[in-house]
């Protein structure tokens, strides 16, 4: 169960998308792209909790202020589309999946 990283136009799309509007329309390029169901960025530490700078739960994505970064982001959309798609990963694979993703889209754009 890989998905599919985009291409680095629809990649450069979102990192435009994401300097100019913000975090929230770049999300939308991305699910559009996937032609999946919105995820809901809400900048809100504390839903956060446990230190972190960022968290998922159902079609939201919570942030720290400091959070909101393009990484997080990616991140965050990751998880995403593992429960739109209702893929079944450990917690672990599902973390190391999401870092690589988000790493393979900002690296696709340098």
């Amino acid at each position: 169960m890989k998905i599919r990283v985009p291409s680095k136009k629809v990649s450069e799309r979102f990192h435009l998308t994401y300097e100019l509007k913000g975090a929230q329309k770049g999300v939308d390029v991305l699910t559009e792209y996937y032609g999946i169901q919105r995820m809901k960025i809400v900048v809100d530490g504390r839903r956060v909790g446990n230190g972190d700078d960022a968290c998922y739960d159902k079609y939201v994505a919570f942030f720290t202020k400091r959070g909101v970064n393009k990484f997080n982001v990616l991140h965050e959309f990751y998880h995403h589309l593992i429960c739109v798609n209702r893929f079944e990963m450990s917690e672990n694979e599902e973390e190391r999946a999401a870092n690589r993703y988000a790493k393979e889209i900002l690296r696709s754009l340098d």
